[in-house]
This record gives C-alpha cells, structure tokens and sequence, in this order.
C-alpha cells in the first residue's frame, strides 16, 4: 500500500544453525534487545510521520496559492485558513514530541520509552489528520493516483501500524502512568 521504495520483504531459513559467536548481545537478553530496538524505532516512525505531514502541508499551500473559487484566491477563505493553522499546529505539536523523546534517548532517561511511545502515538494521530485535510483541501488532486499526497496518504498508514500499533503505544503509556496512580 505504502512506503513502496523500502526493500521489505519475507525471510524464511530452514536447517539454520546459529553458534555462540553469533549471537546478538547476551545470551537470553534478546527480549530487551529487541525492546531498545523498537523504542528507537517509534522515535524513527514519529519523524517520518513528522516529516510526511510537513510534506502534505506544503502540497496542499500550493495547490491554494495556484486556484480560486467564487473570483477570489482560496486562501481568502476562513475555513482553509482555518485548517491550515490547525495543520500547522498539529505539526509543531509532533515536533515537540518527538524531539522531547529523541533528548530523553540522547540522555539516557530511563523513562525515555514512554516518550517514545507518546512521540509516535501523537505523531501518528496528528500527522494523519494533518495529512488527511491537505487531502480534502486539494480536492480530486489529493486522491488521483499520481500525485503526490496519494503517495503520503498511503505511505503514512503504515506510520500507525510499524513498530507497534497505536493501541500498543497506548498500552506502553499506561503502564508508565499507573506507576504514578498509586
């Protein structure tokens, strides 16, 4: 659907045989290895979720500074103005996450998980929205195969699904709040 310039694709090994020299860290500390993985991995989706609404926004000023409606430009219209400034804020709102998790990382907080999981939870929800409007906001073009917030569209979906679904980082959340309910 998305992210089609990536080389994913399935693995199978059969009659695989790993020796000791092989292994990745410690013995039995794959579970926590793969765990550092994945925080550093929701950083990394977050700022491309970051970066493909930024992508969207600047499509869709674009396609508004080049049609009018009604003989007058469309950015003379409260509602785009309207969306507009949301987009724009929502896309600073995703900055500050994620470069609130990426310095909780850099600095070695222990609870720089949780940030990680918050940065691609709001990334995710408000990327997606953002990305969502420059879509309506340009109309037939936003939907024709060919263009280029088609491609954002599609390539976005995968940012709430890879490295842990939206409802995964919500579970990563809470676990991290209750430690503060008592």
């Amino acid at each position: 659907m998305g992210i089609r310039g990536t080389g994913t694709s399935e693995l199978t090994f059969n009659d695989c045989v790993v020796g000791d020299d092989d292994v990745v860290g410690k013995v039995n500390e794959g579970f926590k290895i793969a765990m550092e993985a994945l925080n550093l991995g929701r950083i990394a989706v977050a700022s491309v979720t970051l970066g493909l609404a930024e992508a969207a926004l600047i499509e869709a000023l674009e396609w508004i500074r080049n049609r009018r409606a009604f003989d007058q430009p469309l950015s003379e219209f409260e509602w785009i103005q309207f969306q507009l400034a949301d987009m724009m804020a929502y896309i600073e709102t995703i900055r500050s996450t994620v470069y609130d998790a990426a310095l909780r990382l850099d600095r070695k907080y222990e609870d720089y998980y949780a940030h990680a999981s918050m940065a691609k939870l709001t990334a995710v929800l408000l990327g997606m929205d953002v990305i969502r409007r420059a879509v309506q906001l340009t109309g037939a073009y936003g939907v024709w195969s060919n263009s280029k917030l088609n491609r954002i569209y599609r390539d976005a979906k995968l940012m709430e699904i890879g490295e842990g679904t939206n409802e995964v980082q919500r579970m990563v959340i809470y676990k991290w709040l209750s430690k503060y309910l008592g």
